[in-house]
């Protein structure tokens, strides 16, 4: 009886740390620390004024003869963060791809022709990544340097 007890504790244990292993409280990066990581990974980084967007800042990072460019937006709360990745997913159009959608955080790509496009909302923040699609992994590996 105690063995068949040691087991289900174990496999217990183990279901419990296999659950919790991919959790981690993410939690959104200032406009300071994207300019930062961008500089940090080769881009040149401008402010955009007159922008579309409704948000309070907005950040673009480009490399010197490319048209890619990643696109940072802060949003004076989540509701209008959402309210602009919902548009921007719209326009993508119906063949974007949904990672993840939840209250805090949503993410989609689209792979279209020419251009690789990687939509996220964290909070209050936003990114729009613009890529060729054989330059993917420099969006993703950016995107994953923020935690986003």
């Amino acid at each position: 009886m105690k063995k068949k007890l040691k087991i289900l504790a174990a496999a217990l244990a183990a279901v419990a740390l296999t659950a919790f292993a991919g959790c981690s409280a993410r939690s959104a990066v200032s406009a300071e620390d994207f300019e930062k990581q961008a500089k940090s990974a080769g881009y040149t980084v401008t402010a955009a004024s007159g922008d579309s967007s409704g948000a309070s800042k907005t950040l673009t990072a480009a490399k010197s003869g490319k048209p890619e460019q990643i696109i940072f937006h802060v949003f004076a709360n989540g509701i209008s963060a959402q309210n602009w990745y919902s548009a921007e997913k719209t326009e993508l159009g119906g063949t974007a791809k949904t990672v993840v959608d939840s209250d805090n955080y949503n993410k989609c790509t689209l792979e279209n022709g020419d251009i690789y496009y990687v939509l996220v909302r964290m909070d209050n923040t936003a990114v729009l990544c613009r890529v060729s699609p054989s330059n993917k992994s420099a969006a993703d590996s950016f995107l994953k340097a923020i935690k986003y």
